[in-house]
């Protein structure tokens, strides 16, 4: 079979490539072909591919696509994993905001908003050119903003598509790890949108071992890897949320917090990514020295993931532990990935918490809205498991957010500036139409070459 990813100058591509080699027997990937804008940082990826693959000892063959549609076609799976304009245009999405007195965060608020109009029209170009030369492809979407993406793949009609993140699933794991059960044997009750989720119980044996966690504070500190929500208004919620809610509960002290750090999440992991990027190149003829310089960029990344935002101590021992853990956890990026497609290969139907059409999953959101819900996934792709009312609790947020998406998307698809400044307004952390109209403003100033399509 033959995977393509379509940005593969992205920082995560080792981690696919190791999902693919260390479950070679459930998913036989032969043909792995990258393809990416940034030819020079896309060669850095494939040469940190090809020492996983030196590592593994299991044959894969990687290459760079000659074009798009060479990367394409005969494909049966396809990742989209988009940066459009690279680390650049998140650092300027954040400062942005932060200058606004808003929070400068990558996926929800503004930055989210200008990344979704950078990437709909991108991803869909892909989408669509994959439908007539790749007619057999799934394609799993991780560009971000997820959701908002997904929301408008669906609204134009592109189909045999997914939209694919994480972040639920790191959450069902911690969760099982906080109850000493296998996740297997677990069901998460799980409804939502993407980056905006809640668990609302946790079914084992017929039984919910959820509950029980709202009224013990010690344990619920352990649900999560930075302290991010307080136990009493856990406990009051009865519900846990993914960790992205945090922004939206705690948006005044997370700009706080990031303005005193004097620094962005995107700022950060281009520093990062620089001292990645200068280690492979250094070492590029010892695939060991390209595998350790990625091993160390990989846990230092996941050690520092919400430090800025929450002000979290970063120590000695928290790196250690990132280290210990890289590749080995039942969650992330690269086994998601590779989940979802081995469930859709081998027809062998799996349960897992993913972005679709809601498909009358969710009350009160309509059929093609997308939704983050646990879906049954096999060769017909993903069916939603129904979680029928919003919670009373989060009804009024969840509501919101998805009239945002709906706007944001359809400002994408319609072209419209004047869509996109009411999508803008109807953001929960904007909320403000005069506000909306200078950050908008600005937002197209700075990001002119990539949304000059709006009109």
């Amino acid at each position: 079979m033959k995977l393509a990813i379509i940005g593969g100058a992205g920082a995560r591509v080792p981690l696919v490539m190791v999902g693919l080699l260390r479950l070679r027997e459930k998913l036989r990937i032969d043909e792995l072909v990258l393809w990416d804008t940034n030819h020079e940082r896309q060669y850095m990826i494939s040469r940190i591919c090809a020492a996983m693959i030196e590592r593994y000892g299991v044959q894969i063959k990687v290459r760079t696509g000659r074009t798009v549609e060479d990367t394409l076609e005969g494909a049966d799976f396809i990742i989209a994993s988009v940066r459009v304009g690279g680390v650049e245009t998140r650092i300027v999405d954040e400062q942005i905001a932060l200058s606004h007195g808003v929070l400068g965060q990558e996926t929800v608020g503004p930055g989210g908003w200008a990344m979704a109009l950078r990437t709909i029209p991108i991803v869909l170009q892909y989408a669509q050119l994959a439908e007539r030369i790749a007619p057999r492809a799934w394609l799993l979407n991780f560009s971000n903003p997820v959701g908002v993406v997904l929301q408008a793949l669906l609204e134009a009609g592109v189909q045999r598509t997914l939209g694919v993140c994480d972040t639920p699933r790191e959450l069902f794991e911690s969760l099982a790890a906080l109850l000493k059960v296998p996740s297997r044997q677990a069901f998460f009750d799980y409804l939502g949108l993407n980056h905006l989720g809640w668990v609302r119980s946790v079914q084992v044996d017929g039984r919910d071992l959820l509950q029980p966690l709202f009224d013990s504070p010690e344990q619920l500190a352990h649900a999560y890897h930075v302290p991010l929500f307080k136990p009493d208004y856990l406990r009051n919620l009865r519900l846990l949320p993914t960790e992205y809610v945090y922004f939206y509960l705690n948006a005044a002290e997370a700009v706080e917090k990031l303005r005193k750090a004097s620094q962005t999440r995107g700022q950060m992991v281009a520093q990062q990514e620089q001292q990645l990027f200068r280690e492979v190149a250094a070492g590029a003829a010892d695939g060991g020295k390209v595998v350790a310089a990625y091993d160390s960029f990989l846990a230092t990344r996941n050690a520092t993931y919400f430090q800025l935002e929450t002000g979290a101590d970063v120590n000695e021992e928290k790196l250690q532990t990132a280290r210990k853990e890289l590749y080995e956890k039942a969650a992330g990026y690269e086994r998601i990935a590779v989940d979802v497609m081995c469930a859709i290969a081998t027809n062998r139907a799996a349960v897992f918490p993913i972005d679709v059409a809601n498909n009358g999953a969710i009350d009160e959101l309509g059929l093609r809205d997308s939704v983050e819900v646990p879906c049954v996934i096999d060769a017909n792709g993903a069916k939603p498991l129904a979680v029928g009312a919003i919670p009373s609790q989060v009804r009024s947020l969840l509501l919101g957010v998805k009239e945002y998406e709906r706007l944001t998307a359809k400002a994408a698809l319609e072209c419209s500036s004047k869509i996109a400044i009411e999508a803008l307004a109807a953001n929960p952390l904007v909320d403000d139409t005069q506000l909306a109209k200078e950050l908008g403003s600005e937002y197209l100033r700075a990001h002119q070459p990539y949304l000059n399509y709006l009109t």
